[in-house]
């Protein structure tokens, strides 16, 4: 049976300055389809928001093959029926592109990033037909992506289907490239923006990484993987594509060993999800719908999972110390602690309701949600300390990936949550219904510190002021509670949560109060906190504040502040087997 006739999309850029990309698509004559439905993704997979991106596209036409106009009509936001007599269709139009993100596109006069799903039109029902991508850049760049080059035809690339083609987005200018072999794979890096980064360090970085990544699944399913890095002002997280990833990365952040650790933890993130979600990938995320939201209950384990795994892959790559990673883990504990939402629902729904909950938070959000990302993590941690438990130290978390990778992922096989829990639980040797109850699709406080203790971690919760030197701060900082969040914008002391149960939740204070006045002295945004930890537990305090215009005040009982400070340290005291299954977690560290 002959191959298909490609797609054909052209991207030019002859005009920088107005951020416009120049986007033309051919379509070949579709035989026995006299109307084709062209159609603008709503949304980039690994991001779970409806962006709407077709709100870029200018000054759309559309013509036949003799360039006469085609008769369309627009079907709603995003979508065109149009008229072809079976014919060749060219579709021309223009994108702006000026939002920087891993998920957007963006061209101005130093560079510009291709992220297929803000530029490409689809032709419902060929989202499998072979497509050819041709790139016109500017005088003097370069361009780089993931996918496989056309011999003879310089910067045109092909792929084998829609999908393909928006999951590989393209680097385009003065960037800096560089590349390191593992085996028989080639790893790739294209670099842009200006940065303190060490280059062999990223190198020995990204090289550690990928290394103990494919050790865990036995090799690697690509035999090209691409990191696309911007070094930008600030950083801008990552997102997975199944042979590369964007990192967007605060560019002067490497002055320290805190700089190359954040890197090293997304880098380690995004090249995990290679497996977890792009191949171990749920039903509802793949094939993809582009034109809505596509539900899973599966973002804890996808996201979460992953979040966790991250910081073991790197203490495995000896690229952090075991005592880092329990120090960075037990305070990133602690904040997690502090999120007053996190019991509230279950993580399958949390998951569920992402798509309009978790990046379109109400002012309530803190009280009624947390991220997926920051309690699947934790989630992770347990069943992974169940399973080690379970097994007397012979299996952990990694085993569950890769069964799933074996099992699933490489035999294209989607999995769900029955899948997750019938391949832990055969790990396990046991039932583990009370954590997938608990703990995934029920709402139980995660018992990290009591599973801790059980492989011989040391774990101690004090008082955060515990250890301060002078009794004159400590006396000053017993910490009243009101339980009021205040937002880090502006002068003012604006209201931006209050915690369920908390003095200030009683007193009937609420979101936008703007507090003037802390027991008679005047406050601001940086002074408001400390006028109210200088009350002590039990005693009464007033408090004058502004909602809307009008002028208000009322008396607070402060509580006791419940915040903790936690350590897990390494326990020199913990017997043999406590030491095994603390060896098997941790690997050479433990």
């Amino acid at each position: 049976m002959p191959s298909r006739e490609p797609i054909r999309y052209h991207v030019a850029m002859p005009e920088p300055q107005a951020h416009e990309l120049h986007i033309e698509m051919e379509i070949p004559g579709l035989a026995g389809r006299d109307d084709i439905d062209l159609a603008f993704p709503v949304w980039a997979p690994g991001s779970y928001l409806v962006r709407d991106f077709c709100r870029h596209i200018y000054d759309l036409e559309v013509r036949g093959a003799t360039g006469a106009s085609l008769a369309s009509v627009r079907l709603d936001k995003g979508r065109w029926r149009i008229r072809t007599g079976q014919g060749k269709v060219i579709v021309r139009y223009r994108v702006f592109a000026f939002e920087v993100s891993v998920r957007t596109s963006f061209l101005d006069d130093s560079r510009a990033f291709l992220s297929g799903t803000s530029l490409f039109f689809f032709v419902e029902g060929e989202v499998d037909r072979p497509c050819l991508l041709r790139i016109v850049p500017r005088s003097g760049w370069s361009v780089t992506t993931a996918l496989p080059g056309l011999p003879g035809h310089a910067h045109t690339f092909r792929a084998q289907s829609y999908d393909e083609l928006v999951d590989s987005p393209v680097e385009v200018g003065p960037h800096r490239r560089l590349a390191f072999n593992i085996d028989r794979t080639r790893f790739a890096i294209a670099m842009q923006g200006q940065t303190n980064l060490s280059r062999p360090r990223l190198l020995s970085t990204l090289r550690a990484i990928a290394t103990t990544t494919g050790s865990i699944f036995g090799g690697f399913p690509f035999a090209r993987y691409l990191f696309i890095i911007h070094a930008l002002p600030h950083r801008g997280g990552g997102l997975e594509h199944a042979n590369s990833s964007t990192l967007d990365v605060a560019g002067f952040s490497f002055e320290d060993e805190k700089g190359y650790q954040s890197f090293a933890e997304l880098a380690a993130h995004e090249l995990f999800h290679a497996w977890n979600v792009k191949r171990i990938h749920d039903r509802a995320l793949g094939p993809f719908d582009y034109g809505k939201e596509n539900y899973t209950e599966l973002l804890w384990f996808h996201e979460g999972f992953t979040e966790y795994v991250q910081g073991l892959i790197l203490v495995r790559a000896g690229l952090l110390a075991a005592e880092r990673y329990l120090k960075d883990l037990a305070e990133s504990w602690g904040r997690y602690l502090g999120h007053p939402g996190r019991n509230v629902s279950s993580l399958s729904q949390l998951s569920y309701e992402a798509w309009v909950k978790q990046y379109k938070p109400a002012d309530n959000h803190p009280n009624r949600m947390v991220s997926y990302y920051d309690k699947g993590r934790w989630a992770g941690l347990v069943l992974d300390l169940e399973l080690n438990l379970s097994t007397g130290g012979r299996r952990g978390i990694f085993d569950l990936f890769r069964r799933l990778w074996r099992r699933h992922g490489a035999r294209q096989r989607p999995i769900d949550a029955g899948v997750i829990r019938r391949e832990a639980e055969d790990l396990a040797g046991r039932s583990l219904a009370g954590y997938f109850d608990r703990f995934i699709d029920g709402k139980a406080e995660l018992p990290v510190p009591a599973l801790l203790k059980r492989i011989g971690i040391a774990v101690v919760a004090s008082s955060p002021f515990a250890q301060e030197k002078s009794d004159a701060i400590k006396a000053a900082r017993l910490l009243g509670f009101s339980g009021l969040v205040f937002s880090n914008t502006g002068d003012d002391a604006v209201v931006k949560n209050v915690v369920p149960g908390s003095p200030a939740w009683r007193a009937g204070l609420t979101y936008g109060d703007a507090v003037a006045a802390v027991g008679g002295t005047r406050v601001s945004a940086a002074t408001v906190g400390k006028r109210l930890a200088d009350v002590a537990p039990g005693h009464e305090v007033e408090l004058v504040f502004f909602r809307k215009d009008e002028l208000r005040q009322v008396r607070l009982r402060m509580a006791r502040n419940p915040e903790r400070r936690w350590a897990f340290t390494i326990d020199p005291k913990a017997d043999q087997a406590r030491r095994r299954l603390r060896r098997h977690w941790l690997g050479k560290g433990g």
